[in-house]
C-alpha cells in the first residue's frame, strides 16, 4: 500500500509508504490519498490528522519523474488537475490536517505540505519548488498557494530559481510554523494535534471555512462567512459551556481576590 495509517485516539497518522522513491507522489499514491480523505470525510471519530513520509530523508520529494516522461500535452493536464483536485479536497477537510515534514519537501511534496493547515518541520529538512530544473512549473498548487503563505516576492524567486531553503529559513518566511529536532517532528505535530482536537469541531471547521472563503473570494464574503460560522457555533453546547465556565471563574476570581 503507498499510505498507511495509524489511529491514536482521535487522531489519525497519514504516513506516505514510498521510503525507497523518497515517497515521490505516483498517480497511485496521489489516487490512495484522495481514497483516504474519501474515509475521513465518512468518519466521525477523527477531529485532527498528521500527513508524514516514511523514512527520515524526505517527506516527499515531489511528482514521480519516471511518470512524467512522454506524456503529451492532454495527459500531462489531466494529471495536474486530479493532483490538484485531490489537494484541494485536502486543503477543504472541515478538521485540522498538520504535516509532520520529517525531511526534504520538494515539488509536489512541498505542495502536498502546503495543502495542510500547519507544518511541523525536522531541523534537516529542505524546502522547495525545483521544477525549473525540470525546465517545468509547480503543477499542482505551488503557484498559488505560495504566494499566499510567504508573499509575491519571496514566491517568485523560490519558483524561478528552484533554489532549496533550510527549515528555519522556511519557518522565518512564514512556510513553516514550526522546527524542531530530527527525532521530533512527529511527536511534536501529534502533540499539536491532541490539542486541536480537544477544541470544538464546529469552531474549527467554521474557522478554516472562513479563512478559505477570504482568501478565494476576498475579504467582503470572508467576513459575512465569519459571521454565519460565529452564529453557528453560538448554538452549540460547547459554545455555550464554554461562556458559562469562563463566567464563573472570573466571578469566582472576583470574590476571592488573591494578595
Amino acid at each position: 500500500m503507498p499510505i498507511s495509517t495509524t489511529r491514536l485516539g482521535s487522531i489519525l497518522l497519514v504516513t506516505l509508504q514510498r521510503p525507497e522513491r523518497a515517497n515521490a507522489l505516483s498517480d497511485e499514491l496521489i489516487g490512495a490519498i484522495g481514497d483516504q480523505i474519501d474515509e475521513i470525510e465518512r468518519d466521525t471519530e477523527t477531529r485532527a490528522v498528521v500527513v508524514t513520509g516514511a523514512g527520515t530523508t524526505a517527506f516527499c520529494a515531489g511528482a514521480d519523474v519516471r511518470e512524467l516522461v512522454d506524456l503529451d500535452e492532454a495527459a500531462a493536464r489531466a494529471k495536474m488537475l486530479h493532483g490538484q483536485r485531490v489537494f484541494r479536497r485536502l486543503e477543504l477537510l472541515p478538521l485540522p490536517v498538520i504535516a509532520a515534514v520529517n525531511g526534504h519537501a520538494l515539488g509536489g511534496g512541498l505542495e502536498l505540505a502546503m495543502a495542510c493547515d500547519l507544518r511541523i518541520a525536522a531541523r534537516s529538512a529542505r524546502f522547495g519548488q525545483p521544477e525549473i530544473r525540470l525546465a517545468n512549473v509547480p503543477g499542482w498548487g505551488g503557484t498559488q498557494r505560495l504566494p499566499r503563505l510567504v508573499g509575491l516576492g519571496r514566491a517568485t524567486e523560490m519558483i524561478f530559481t528552484g533554489d532549496l531553503l533550510s527549515a528555519e529559513e522556511a519557518c522565518r518566511i512564514g512556510l513553516v510554523n514550526r522546527v524542531v529536532a530530527d527525532e521530533q517532528v512527529t511527536s511534536e505535530a501529534l502533540a499539536l494535534a491532541e490539542r486541536l482536537a480537544a477544541y470544538s469541531t464546529v469552531a474549527l471547521a467554521g474557522a478554516k471555512h472562513a479563512i478559505h472563503v477570504g482568501l478565494d473570494e476576498g475579504m467582503t464574503a470572508g467576513e459575512l462567512a465569519e459571521a454565519h460560522a460565529v452564529a453557528t457555533c453560538c448554538q452549540t453546547a460547547a459554545q455555550r459551556k464554554a461562556v458559562t465556565d469562563f463566567l464563573n471563574r472570573r466571578a469566582a476570581a472576583h470574590n476571592h481576590p488573591t494578595g
